[in-house]
């Protein structure tokens, strides 16, 4: 059975701005809508800044991304089914 696109990982080169694990495939700049495999942050790449909500992430701030990250292992608590641990090369 082929293998789906869902079990082979994309390398990313650049850090999600999240996490800082290297799971983008460009730089934040141009990852229109990417989200992080890692920590299931969507890119905002309207950046509204650290401390203000964004609209791709529920209203959710950077800070608290990154807060309830490092908590739970994703940005909200019903995304960590689909969230996975990084690879050895994605760690920041």
């Amino acid at each position: 059975m082929p293998e789906t696109v869902e079990q082979v990982p994309v390398l990313g080169k650049f850090p999600c701005p999240c996490c800082g694990c290297k799971t983008f495939p460009v730089p934040k700049e141009d990852a229109t809508a990417y989200i992080c495999p890692v920590c299931l942050w969507e890119n905002d790449v309207f950046d509204p800044g650290e401390d203000q909500p964004s609209d791709e992430n529920r209203g959710m701030t950077l800070e608290e991304g990154r807060e309830v990250y490092k908590k739970l292992g994703a940005v909200r608590e019903e995304f960590l089914k689909y969230a996975r641990k990084p690879l050895r090369e994605e760690l920041p």
